[in-house]
């Protein structure tokens, strides 16, 4: 899984955690499948920093070589309640989303900010929303293969691996 992907995840991850449900930004049809208030989690924007292959960091105690790697992200974090819930919905979504960014995040995140819109009807899914965006550091670490030339893929710190 790249290194996006791993921070959409980690971010829905904590929010579902939290009690907040979590869609993928742009997945056909979900608006539809809503009952309750719900993040939609996009990327707005990224750049990445500390060269393509990452800096060296040193070494495992089995003598692997790390290395880490560094991306500035800006994540789509747009919240929805349904009509029924009415705008209200989209303000119980920012309290949790808050919470979540404060102290519920892996270590590998770190928010710099958090910016939202006010609550508005939304025609396309016919849900209120608050339109927000996460700005955020993400940090990742590879080790080398056992011969030392190739690395293994780079994962966003603080997250277990299975």
């Amino acid at each position: 899984m790249n290194g996006l992907e791993q921070v959409k995840q980690a971010v829905a991850g904590a929010l579902n955690q939290a009690g907040l449900a979590v869609r993928t930004a742009f997945e056909p049809g979900w608006a539809a499948r809503c009952d309750r208030p719900v993040a939609a989690v996009g990327l707005r924007t990224g750049e990445s920093r500390g060269g393509a292959m990452g800096r060296y960091l040193g070494q495992t105690p089995d003598r692997r070589e790390v290395y880490g790697l560094r991306l500035e992200l800006t994540l789509s974090m747009d919240l929805y309640s349904p009509a029924e819930l009415g705008a209200p919905g989209c303000d119980s979504a920012l309290e949790t989303l808050h919470q979540v960014m404060l102290s519920g995040l892996p270590a590998g995140l770190r928010p710099a900010e958090l910016r939202w819109e006010e609550t508005v009807w939304d025609e396309d899914t016919a849900m209120f929303v608050r339109r927000g965006s996460l700005s955020c550091g993400a940090y990742f670490t590879a080790e080398a293969s056992e011969d030392g030339v190739l690395l293994t893929d780079f994962i966003l710190k603080g997250v277990v691996r299975k």
